[in-house]
Protein backbone atom coordinates (compact mmCIF):
# COMPACT_ATOMS: atom_id res chain seq x y z
CA UNK A 1 0.00 0.00 0.00
CA UNK A 2 2.71 2.35 0.86
CA UNK A 3 3.93 2.49 -2.54
CA UNK A 4 0.98 3.18 -4.68
CA UNK A 5 0.19 6.28 -2.11
CA UNK A 6 4.08 7.11 -2.91
CA UNK A 7 3.46 7.17 -6.44
CA UNK A 8 0.09 9.30 -6.10
CA UNK A 9 1.50 11.83 -3.87
CA UNK A 10 4.34 11.56 -6.43
CA UNK A 11 2.13 13.39 -9.02
CA UNK A 12 -0.11 12.30 -9.69
CA UNK A 13 -32.86 17.69 -16.91
CA UNK A 14 -33.07 14.94 -18.90
CA UNK A 15 -35.35 13.09 -21.50
CA UNK A 16 -36.09 9.47 -21.82
CA UNK A 17 -33.83 7.62 -24.23
CA UNK A 18 -35.31 4.75 -26.23
CA UNK A 19 -33.08 2.72 -25.51
CA UNK A 20 -32.84 0.08 -28.74
CA UNK A 21 -30.00 -2.96 -28.22
CA UNK A 22 -26.97 -1.89 -30.87
CA UNK A 23 -23.90 -3.58 -31.41
CA UNK A 24 -21.24 -2.01 -31.18
CA UNK A 25 -20.02 0.20 -33.65
CA UNK A 26 -16.52 -0.38 -35.44
CA UNK A 27 -14.34 2.14 -36.66
CA UNK A 28 -12.39 0.71 -39.77
CA UNK A 29 -9.46 1.36 -40.93
CA UNK A 30 -8.85 3.17 -44.21
CA UNK A 31 -9.38 2.02 -47.86
CA UNK A 32 -6.11 1.75 -49.92
CA UNK A 33 -4.60 4.79 -50.77
CA UNK A 34 -5.99 6.71 -47.57
CA UNK A 35 -4.33 8.90 -45.47
CA UNK A 36 -3.05 6.52 -42.66
CA UNK A 37 -4.42 8.94 -40.04
CA UNK A 38 -7.82 8.24 -40.82
CA UNK A 39 -7.09 4.49 -39.05
CA UNK A 40 -7.89 3.54 -35.52
CA UNK A 41 -6.90 0.68 -33.22
CA UNK A 42 -9.71 -2.14 -32.39
CA UNK A 43 -10.66 -3.27 -29.32
CA UNK A 44 -13.34 -5.89 -28.36
CA UNK A 45 -17.21 -5.25 -26.54
CA UNK A 46 -17.27 -2.63 -24.53
CA UNK A 47 -17.94 -3.32 -20.81
CA UNK A 48 -21.14 -1.39 -20.86
CA UNK A 49 -23.92 -2.29 -22.59
CA UNK A 50 -24.27 -0.88 -26.13
CA UNK A 51 -27.40 0.99 -25.09
CA UNK A 52 -26.59 2.64 -21.97
CA UNK A 53 -23.27 3.83 -22.97
CA UNK A 54 -24.58 6.99 -25.06
CA UNK A 55 -26.62 8.23 -21.85
CA UNK A 56 -24.04 7.55 -19.79
CA UNK A 57 -21.63 9.60 -21.65
CA UNK A 58 -24.03 12.65 -21.80
CA UNK A 59 -24.88 11.96 -18.40
CA UNK A 60 -21.47 13.14 -17.55
CA UNK A 61 -21.26 15.78 -20.04
CA UNK A 62 -24.32 17.55 -19.28
CA UNK A 63 -27.41 15.83 -21.55
CA UNK A 64 -25.92 16.77 -24.91
CA UNK A 65 -27.42 14.04 -26.84
CA UNK A 66 -25.31 12.08 -29.25
CA UNK A 67 -25.82 12.28 -33.10
CA UNK A 68 -26.90 9.76 -35.19
CA UNK A 69 -24.02 10.83 -37.63
CA UNK A 70 -20.65 8.99 -38.63
CA UNK A 71 -17.88 10.18 -36.64
CA UNK A 72 -15.89 14.10 -37.90
CA UNK A 73 -12.08 14.11 -38.47
CA UNK A 74 -11.17 15.43 -34.48
CA UNK A 75 -13.39 12.08 -33.04
CA UNK A 76 -11.46 10.31 -34.99
CA UNK A 77 -7.71 12.30 -34.10
CA UNK A 78 -9.07 11.87 -30.43
CA UNK A 79 -9.18 8.39 -30.60
CA UNK A 80 -6.06 7.97 -32.05
CA UNK A 81 -4.75 10.39 -29.05
CA UNK A 82 -5.91 8.05 -26.99
CA UNK A 83 -4.35 5.00 -29.13
CA UNK A 84 -1.14 6.68 -28.65
CA UNK A 85 -1.34 7.44 -25.02
CA UNK A 86 -1.97 3.26 -24.19
CA UNK A 87 1.11 2.77 -26.66
CA UNK A 88 3.12 4.57 -24.18
CA UNK A 89 5.56 2.61 -21.74
CA UNK A 90 3.52 5.23 -18.67
CA UNK A 91 0.20 6.94 -18.73
CA UNK A 92 1.37 11.05 -18.56
CA UNK A 93 1.56 12.16 -15.11
CA UNK A 94 0.05 15.47 -15.84
CA UNK A 95 -3.15 13.29 -17.11
CA UNK A 96 -3.68 13.23 -13.49
CA UNK A 97 -4.17 15.59 -10.86
CA UNK A 98 -2.28 15.92 -7.54
CA UNK A 99 -3.82 14.35 -4.38
CA UNK A 100 -3.73 16.30 -0.92
CA UNK A 101 -1.52 15.87 1.18
CA UNK A 102 -2.11 12.19 3.27
CA UNK A 103 -0.17 10.31 5.45
CA UNK A 104 1.57 7.18 3.41
CA UNK A 105 1.88 4.87 6.30
CA UNK A 106 -1.51 4.79 7.62
CA UNK A 107 -3.54 2.14 5.11
CA UNK A 108 -0.68 -0.28 5.09
CA UNK A 109 -0.77 0.36 9.26
CA UNK A 110 -4.53 -0.17 9.43
CA UNK A 111 -4.06 -3.78 7.92
CA UNK A 112 -2.47 -4.58 11.05
CA UNK A 113 -4.36 -6.53 13.52
CA UNK A 114 -5.20 -4.22 16.98
CA UNK A 115 -3.82 -1.47 15.72
CA UNK A 116 -4.52 1.15 19.33
CA UNK A 117 -7.20 3.61 18.39
CA UNK A 118 -4.37 6.21 19.78
CA UNK A 119 -2.16 5.54 16.91
CA UNK A 120 -4.65 5.93 13.86
CA UNK A 121 -5.94 8.90 15.91
CA UNK A 122 -2.79 10.71 15.27
CA UNK A 123 -2.08 10.00 11.98
CA UNK A 124 -5.41 10.64 10.88
CA UNK A 125 -5.76 13.86 12.59
CA UNK A 126 -2.38 14.93 10.96
CA UNK A 127 -4.00 15.48 8.01
CA UNK A 128 -6.81 18.29 8.00
CA UNK A 129 -9.31 16.72 4.72
CA UNK A 130 -9.18 13.60 6.19
CA UNK A 131 -9.88 14.60 9.41
CA UNK A 132 -12.83 16.29 8.22
CA UNK A 133 -14.05 12.97 5.95
CA UNK A 134 -13.57 10.88 8.97
CA UNK A 135 -15.86 13.15 11.40
CA UNK A 136 -18.20 13.51 7.99
CA UNK A 137 -18.77 9.90 8.05
CA UNK A 138 -18.53 9.46 11.64
CA UNK A 139 -21.80 10.98 11.83
CA UNK A 140 -23.57 9.25 8.75
CA UNK A 141 -26.72 7.63 10.13
CA UNK A 142 -25.11 4.37 9.48
CA UNK A 143 -22.43 4.52 11.60
CA UNK A 144 -24.50 7.04 14.42
CA UNK A 145 -26.67 3.83 14.63
CA UNK A 146 -23.50 1.94 15.21
CA UNK A 147 -22.05 3.97 18.18
CA UNK A 148 -25.04 4.54 19.86
CA UNK A 149 -24.88 8.46 20.02
CA UNK A 150 -23.79 11.18 18.13
CA UNK A 151 -19.98 11.73 17.26
CA UNK A 152 -18.54 14.18 19.08
CA UNK A 153 -14.88 14.36 18.15
CA UNK A 154 -11.83 12.12 15.90
CA UNK A 155 -11.67 9.28 18.66
CA UNK A 156 -15.10 8.40 18.55
CA UNK A 157 -15.59 8.69 14.84
CA UNK A 158 -12.91 5.93 14.58
CA UNK A 159 -13.82 3.87 16.67
CA UNK A 160 -17.80 4.04 14.60
CA UNK A 161 -16.42 3.22 11.62
CA UNK A 162 -13.50 0.71 12.44
CA UNK A 163 -10.32 -0.31 10.21
CA UNK A 164 -12.70 -1.10 7.18
CA UNK A 165 -14.78 2.42 7.85
CA UNK A 166 -11.44 4.57 7.92
CA UNK A 167 -9.68 2.70 5.55
CA UNK A 168 -12.59 4.45 2.86
CA UNK A 169 -12.37 7.39 4.51
CA UNK A 170 -8.95 7.27 3.31
CA UNK A 171 -9.11 6.38 -0.04
CA UNK A 172 -11.90 8.74 -0.37
CA UNK A 173 -9.53 11.49 0.70
CA UNK A 174 -6.48 9.87 -1.53
CA UNK A 175 -8.56 9.51 -4.47
CA UNK A 176 -11.23 12.20 -5.14
CA UNK A 177 -8.43 14.80 -6.47
CA UNK A 178 -8.30 12.24 -9.48
CA UNK A 179 -11.67 13.25 -10.37
CA UNK A 180 -11.04 17.43 -9.40
CA UNK A 181 -12.19 18.59 -13.33
CA UNK A 182 -9.28 21.04 -13.49
CA UNK A 183 -8.01 19.45 -16.59
CA UNK A 184 -11.12 21.97 -19.29
CA UNK A 185 -14.53 21.77 -20.24
CA UNK A 186 -14.72 18.71 -20.48
CA UNK A 187 -13.09 17.13 -17.24
CA UNK A 188 -14.92 20.08 -15.07
CA UNK A 189 -18.39 18.89 -16.79
CA UNK A 190 -17.85 15.05 -15.88
CA UNK A 191 -16.42 15.41 -12.41
CA UNK A 192 -18.81 15.54 -9.72
CA UNK A 193 -20.89 12.75 -11.94
CA UNK A 194 -17.71 10.35 -12.14
CA UNK A 195 -16.92 10.61 -8.19
CA UNK A 196 -20.84 9.97 -7.36
CA UNK A 197 -20.94 7.28 -9.87
CA UNK A 198 -17.40 6.31 -8.38
CA UNK A 199 -18.67 6.26 -4.56
CA UNK A 200 -21.60 4.14 -5.83
CA UNK A 201 -19.41 1.98 -7.66
CA UNK A 202 -17.25 1.07 -4.94
CA UNK A 203 -19.77 0.15 -2.27
CA UNK A 204 -20.92 -2.46 -5.12
CA UNK A 205 -17.68 -3.75 -5.62
CA UNK A 206 -16.58 -4.23 -2.21
CA UNK A 207 -19.39 -6.61 -1.23
CA UNK A 208 -19.12 -8.36 -4.46
CA UNK A 209 -15.79 -8.92 -3.98
CA UNK A 210 -16.37 -10.32 -0.76
CA UNK A 211 -19.04 -12.81 -2.61
CA UNK A 212 -16.15 -14.17 -4.33
CA UNK A 213 -13.63 -14.51 -1.54
CA UNK A 214 -11.52 -11.25 -2.21
CA UNK A 215 -10.99 -8.84 0.76
CA UNK A 216 -13.89 -6.24 0.40
CA UNK A 217 -10.98 -3.13 0.65
CA UNK A 218 -9.55 -4.29 -2.67
CA UNK A 219 -13.41 -3.99 -4.24
CA UNK A 220 -13.71 -0.63 -2.75
CA UNK A 221 -10.97 0.53 -4.66
CA UNK A 222 -11.06 -1.19 -7.61
CA UNK A 223 -14.84 0.74 -7.60
CA UNK A 224 -13.11 3.90 -6.51
CA UNK A 225 -10.46 4.01 -8.96
CA UNK A 226 -12.28 2.59 -12.00
CA UNK A 227 -13.26 6.01 -13.25
CA UNK A 228 -9.96 7.58 -13.85
CA UNK A 229 -10.09 6.05 -16.88
CA UNK A 230 -13.37 8.34 -17.89
CA UNK A 231 -10.81 10.87 -16.06
CA UNK A 232 -7.65 10.58 -18.53
CA UNK A 233 -10.05 10.22 -21.43
CA UNK A 234 -11.67 13.83 -20.51
CA UNK A 235 -8.70 15.33 -19.62
CA UNK A 236 -6.47 14.48 -22.55
CA UNK A 237 -9.27 15.51 -24.61
CA UNK A 238 -8.82 19.11 -22.99
CA UNK A 239 -5.43 19.74 -23.52
CA UNK A 240 -5.79 18.28 -27.31
CA UNK A 241 -5.26 21.24 -29.72
CA UNK A 242 -8.96 22.02 -31.25
CA UNK A 243 -9.74 19.14 -29.11
CA UNK A 244 -13.41 17.43 -29.27
CA UNK A 245 -16.79 19.04 -28.10
CA UNK A 246 -20.40 18.12 -27.34
CA UNK A 247 -22.75 16.50 -28.88
CA UNK A 248 -20.43 13.27 -29.85
CA UNK A 249 -21.66 10.43 -32.42
CA UNK A 250 -22.82 7.63 -31.61
CA UNK A 251 -19.63 5.80 -33.26
CA UNK A 252 -17.07 7.94 -31.58
CA UNK A 253 -18.90 7.44 -28.01
CA UNK A 254 -19.21 3.65 -28.65
CA UNK A 255 -14.91 3.54 -29.52
CA UNK A 256 -14.37 5.88 -25.98
CA UNK A 257 -16.25 3.28 -24.06
CA UNK A 258 -13.36 0.77 -25.32
CA UNK A 259 -10.35 3.09 -23.89
CA UNK A 260 -11.38 4.01 -21.29
CA UNK A 261 -11.57 0.80 -19.26
CA UNK A 262 -7.56 0.28 -20.51
CA UNK A 263 -6.83 3.48 -19.88
CA UNK A 264 -7.96 2.26 -16.13
CA UNK A 265 -6.08 -0.88 -16.46
CA UNK A 266 -3.01 1.29 -17.75
CA UNK A 267 -2.81 3.57 -14.55
CA UNK A 268 -3.69 0.85 -12.25
CA UNK A 269 -0.81 -1.31 -13.41
CA UNK A 270 1.56 1.75 -12.89
CA UNK A 271 0.24 2.63 -9.31
CA UNK A 272 1.54 -0.57 -7.61
CA UNK A 273 -1.30 -0.94 -5.10
CA UNK A 274 -1.57 -4.65 -4.40
CA UNK A 275 -1.10 -8.00 -5.88
CA UNK A 276 -4.43 -8.10 -6.76
CA UNK A 277 -5.35 -5.00 -7.86
CA UNK A 278 -1.85 -4.93 -9.73
CA UNK A 279 -3.23 -8.03 -11.87
CA UNK A 280 -6.52 -6.74 -12.66
CA UNK A 281 -5.09 -3.63 -14.04
CA UNK A 282 -2.65 -5.80 -16.35
CA UNK A 283 -5.94 -8.00 -17.38
CA UNK A 284 -8.07 -4.80 -17.97
CA UNK A 285 -4.91 -3.60 -19.96
CA UNK A 286 -4.63 -6.81 -22.23
CA UNK A 287 -8.40 -7.48 -22.62
CA UNK A 288 -10.56 -4.36 -21.88
CA UNK A 289 -12.66 -5.16 -18.68
CA UNK A 290 -15.44 -7.58 -19.97
CA UNK A 291 -13.54 -10.25 -21.64
CA UNK A 292 -10.98 -10.30 -18.00
CA UNK A 293 -12.91 -12.97 -16.12
CA UNK A 294 -10.71 -12.62 -13.18
CA UNK A 295 -13.67 -12.89 -9.90
CA UNK A 296 -12.38 -9.09 -9.01
CA UNK A 297 -12.69 -8.04 -13.25
CA UNK A 298 -16.33 -9.75 -12.84
CA UNK A 299 -17.47 -7.75 -9.52
CA UNK A 300 -15.88 -4.80 -10.92
CA UNK A 301 -17.83 -5.26 -13.84
CA UNK A 302 -20.93 -6.07 -12.88
CA UNK A 303 -20.58 -3.29 -10.00
CA UNK A 304 -20.08 -0.88 -13.12
CA UNK A 305 -23.19 -1.65 -14.80
CA UNK A 306 -25.47 -1.50 -11.90
CA UNK A 307 -23.88 2.31 -10.89
CA UNK A 308 -24.33 3.23 -14.22
CA UNK A 309 -28.23 2.11 -14.14
CA UNK A 310 -28.65 3.60 -10.81
CA UNK A 311 -27.69 6.90 -12.18
CA UNK A 312 -28.96 7.25 -15.12
CA UNK A 313 -32.55 5.34 -13.47
CA UNK A 314 -34.34 9.16 -13.73
CA UNK A 315 -34.30 9.32 -17.36
CA UNK A 316 -33.60 6.00 -18.90
CA UNK A 317 -35.76 2.75 -18.89
CA UNK A 318 -33.25 -0.27 -18.67
CA UNK A 319 -34.20 -3.82 -19.59
CA UNK A 320 -32.08 -5.74 -16.62
CA UNK A 321 -32.46 -9.22 -18.95
CA UNK A 322 -31.19 -8.35 -21.90
CA UNK A 323 -28.30 -6.01 -20.62
CA UNK A 324 -27.27 -9.80 -19.71
CA UNK A 325 -25.54 -8.11 -16.49
CA UNK A 326 -23.46 -10.53 -14.68
CA UNK A 327 -24.69 -11.82 -11.93
CA UNK A 328 -23.85 -12.02 -7.90
CA UNK A 329 -21.42 -15.17 -6.72
CA UNK A 330 -24.32 -17.21 -4.46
Amino acid sequence: MRKWLAELLSGLPGRRHALVRAAPTQVHAAPAGAHAQHSVAQFPAPSLPADLSAPFVEWQQGGAASRETPMGPRELRALRHLDALLAEDRTPADLLPRTPAVVPQLLNLLRQDNLPLAAVCERVGKDVVLTAEVLRLGNTAHYRQRAGHAVADLSQAIAALGNDGVQRAIARVVLKPLYDGQGGVLSSRAAAPLWKHGEHKATLCAALAAQRGIEPFEGYLAGLMHNAGWSIAWRAFDRMDGGVSVPFSHAFVQQLVLRKDRLFGKAAAAWQISTTLNALGADILADGLEPARSPLAAALALADRDATIAMLAPTVTVDLNASQLLQPAA
